[in-house]
């Protein structure tokens, strides 16, 4: 009878270990929900024109430029799906969201060979549609700049535009990408997809991040 009865105990001891790690990963779950809504209405506003811009085009425009878009997004996804590279479109724009370490050895602002092949993708798929812009935008997380970094450039405010840069100056000298379609942002720490105060999430936060809208 004793036997039975720790185990009739053991059985809402396990549920309930169960219902907490539930009740966590839904906190988790939530959380990482409202980040990514907070993100794509930075991206909005930061990008309103850019909106205002294409609803304004005419029925017929608007059709032939989601058309464009569906199709540039799609090539996109089949070329960097192994790469470790987010495509996403967040209504009019297309978002390219690539993590610093699959473009640049840490310390480094050259692109590595994985980011040379990532930017060459991208381009390649890019220079199919002149009449688009792209946006490089560099961010980072909030730790100071270590060396030899430092030496180079005073804060990440120069860091992540150094970098935006860099992958620009890639697809204009090293891929022929009319210079005139690209433009490049620093945001710094300032735009954070994630907790600076974890290791996870400083990592989340050092990436590129390009956008792509109707010029």
């Amino acid at each position: 009878m004793k036997k039975h009865v720790q185990l009739f105990c053991l059985i809402p001891m396990a549920a309930l270990v169960l219902s907490g790690c539930a009740s966590t990963a839904l906190k988790e779950e939530n959380a990482s929900l409202k980040q990514t809504v907070a993100q794509d209405q930075q991206a909005l506003r930061d990008y309103a024109d850019k909106l205002q811009a294409a609803s304004e085009m005419s029925a017929q425009d608007k059709a032939q430029a989601e058309a464009q878009m569906d199709a540039l997004r799609s090539e996109l996804n089949k070329a960097l799906q192994e790469k470790q590279v987010l495509v996403k479109r967040l209504e009019d724009l297309t978002i390219i969201e690539m993590q610093y370490d699959v473009l640049f050895e840490s310390g480094k602002v050259d692109l590595n060979r994985s980011g040379r092949d990532i930017v060459g993708q991208i381009a390649e798929a890019f220079k199919k549609y002149p009449d688009y812009h792209m946006r490089v935008e560099g961010h980072s997380d909030n730790m100071p700049i270590g060396e030899p970094l430092k030496q180079t450039y005073y804060s990440n405010w120069e860091l992540s535009a150094a970098r935006a840069a860099t992958v620009v100056r890639y697809m204009i000298y090293g891929l022929n990408v009319p210079g005139e379609n690209l433009s490049i942002a620093g945001y710094a720490d300032f735009r954070p997809v994630a907790d600076n105060t974890s290791k996870d999430g400083r990592a989340q936060n050092r990436r590129i991040r390009a956008v792509i809208f109707k010029q």
